[in-house]
């Protein structure tokens, strides 16, 4: 018995594996019969063949390592190719023809030795500057601290430097002359749904039915999870959160961290040799649990960034009174759909032990002590994981409430909706207000450009505070995540999920423990920028009083006499 050779494809993005690769320009699979290849759609990689098409344009690609800029690369010169590029020349640049000219496509300048990077960029800034009169074009992937730091250093680049520096500030600095594409602009979650449907087509899984262990393999079952579209959403919808965060996750450890969740880093010759023994740590391994990073290898979670991130957000971390009560007493709880639901969720599949879990639910109820506190200690924040993901009805139990942001679906919201942002605006000034003064400000105030001396520097109304969405993009797959808040029409502050949550559970009057230490730097230097430019009347002096009757604190005028 062989197994399934997609779990040998799989197996490449294990990076404790022996057949673990580094670079996935390819997504490739290929020995002798058994071969498999698949490509992500993206809009960049159109959005560069179409402009390439159309008229000649240089391009400089940034982004971190494994965004997938070799890949691109490769993908534009194959496009204007008669023949597929096999492997890069040592020198790591290859020109291609366009009906416009010549395209030179520079695979990684970091690669590079310093005087050949000095030779490349200094033809780039000629062609640029004579509008590419010799109709010789540039496609180079540059890693962009190395770029501006090397730009930096050569006087001789200044101009280059500064059509660099405009375009890194804004993308609407791009023209049809020289282009910077910054794959970290890319929105992470948009592939993660991608890549799950192409890896559980059912044509991948074939092999696995004619398995013997089939239905004690902890692969097939997490193949079987994440097909649901209920369990796809929602894994999708915790990259989503990530995006809200202001987080990247490059493509490669987002294929690294997928292909982590559907194996568990086992291999087919792992399940279909394995002892009891083995068996026993292989169904510690649901894909909810790899999801977090749960029962790996340190090793592996050292180079596994995306599992560091999605700690933070584990469901099985956070109690929620209510779920609890139905995962330990759902099944006896009276109502006919809820023990249905418990029955269906917790039963006696694979990740529960085939019953074992339900014969220990039997023991804790009998109130013995020892099993009781095992129980919980062993159970319960896998079944919260489980839970999260599985629990098909989003109506009775607040799901979202074992993540540790309250806010996160009032935020996801506010998103091409005029009004629901309009209606936000007035916790998010009184959370200001308290953030910047420090105290219980009286809600539905202005908002006060105050110190913690309590002077108040300035107020503006609330048609003088904007919230201004994060738009879309036409070169890359971009969503909305975050949004600027911007006073006065000349103060912005950067208003992801964070501040978000932040500013609400202050309003709130609730705690206010998100990220505090970051996020109250960011309001600190936001307050003072505002108190900076605003202009304070020089005959009234305002202040924030304390109304005693209120417990809260108001704003009051003293007259300053000459």
């Amino acid at each position: 018995m062989n197994g399934n050779p997609f779990v040998d494809y799989l197996d490449q993005f294990n990076v404790l594996s022996p057949n673990h690769s580094k670079i996935y320009d390819e997504y490739s699979y290929d020995k002798g019969e058994k071969s498999y290849t698949f490509k992500i759609e993206t809009k960049v990689e159109d959005y560069l063949i179409n402009i390439l098409k159309k008229s000649g344009q240089s391009f400089i690609l940034t982004g971190n390592a494994g965004d997938g800029k070799t890949r691109l690369c490769r993908s534009i010169f194959n496009y204007f190719s008669s023949e597929d590029l096999k492997n890069w020349p040592n020198s790591g640049i290859r020109e291609v023809s366009t009906e416009h000219g010549t395209l030179r496509i520079v695979k990684d300048l970091s690669e590079l030795k310093e005087d050949k990077i000095f030779e490349e960029l200094l033809r780039l800034q000629e062609y640029i500057m004579n509008d590419h009169k010799d109709r010789v074009y540039y496609l180079i992937a540059a890693n962009e601290g190395k770029l501006t730091k090397f730009l930096s250093q050569k006087s001789e680049l200044s101009h280059l430097k500064e059509q660099v520096k405009l375009r890194f500030k804004d993308s609407i600095n791009n023209n049809n002359v020289f282009n910077i594409i910054n794959l970290i602009d890319v929105t992470s979650s948009i592939y993660v749904e991608k890549v799950l449907e192409e890896w559980n087509k059912e044509k991948n899984w074939v092999p696995c039915n004619s398995c013997p262990k089939i239905n004690t393999c902890i692969i097939n079952l997490n193949h079987k999870k994440t097909s649901k579209i209920d369990v796809k959403n929602r894994l999708v919808e915790q990259y989503r959160l990530l995006d809200f965060l202001s987080t990247h996750i490059t493509m490669r450890e987002m294929l690294i961290h997928i292909s982590y969740i559907l194996t568990g880093g086992y291999k087919c010759t792992d399940i279909i040799n394995g002892n009891y023994n083995e068996l026993k740590l292989q169904i510690n391994k649901p894909y909810y649990q790899n999801f977090y990073g749960h029962e790996i290898e340190h090793e592996a979670f050292s180079e596994m960034r995306a599992l560091k991130l999605f700690r933070e957000l584990d469901p099985g971390s956070n109690s929620n009174s209510n779920i609890d009560d139905f995962i330990l007493n759902g099944d006896i709880s009276g109502n006919e759909i809820l023990e249905e639901y418990h029955l269906n969720l917790f039963n006696n599949d694979l990740d529960l032990y085939l019953g074992y879990f339900k014969k220990r639910l039997e023991i804790y109820r009998d109130h013995n002590k020892e099993s009781n506190d095992k129980l919980i200690e062993e159970w319960i924040s896998k079944l919260r994981r489980k839970f999260y993901f599985e629990f098909p009805q989003e109506d009775l139990f607040n799901r979202k409430s074992l993540i540790p942001f309250q806010y996160f679906e009032e935020y996801s919201l506010l998103f091409e909706s005029g009004l629901k942002q309009a209606q936000v605006k007035k916790d998010l000034i009184n959370g200001l207000n308290r953030a910047f003064s420090k105290r219980l400000v009286l809600a539905n105030s202005p908002l006060y450009a105050t110190s913690e001396n309590l002077m108040i520097h300035s107020s503006y109304s609330a048609n003088q505070v904007k919230l201004i969405e994060d738009k879309n993009r036409e070169d890359v797959d971009h969503i909305p995540s975050k949004f600027s808040l911007i006073v006065n029409d000349n103060n912005v502050l950067p208003m992801d999920l964070h501040v978000f949550e932040y500013l609400k559970r202050l309003s709130s009057g609730d705690t206010h423990n998100i990220l505090r230490e970051d996020v109250e730097i960011l309001l600190d230097t936001f307050k003072n920028e505002i108190i900076k430019t605003s202009k304070p009347d020089q005959y009234i002096l305002n202040v924030l009083r304390a109304d005693k009757d209120r417990g809260l604190y108001v704003q009051d005028e003293i007259e300053i006499f000459d």
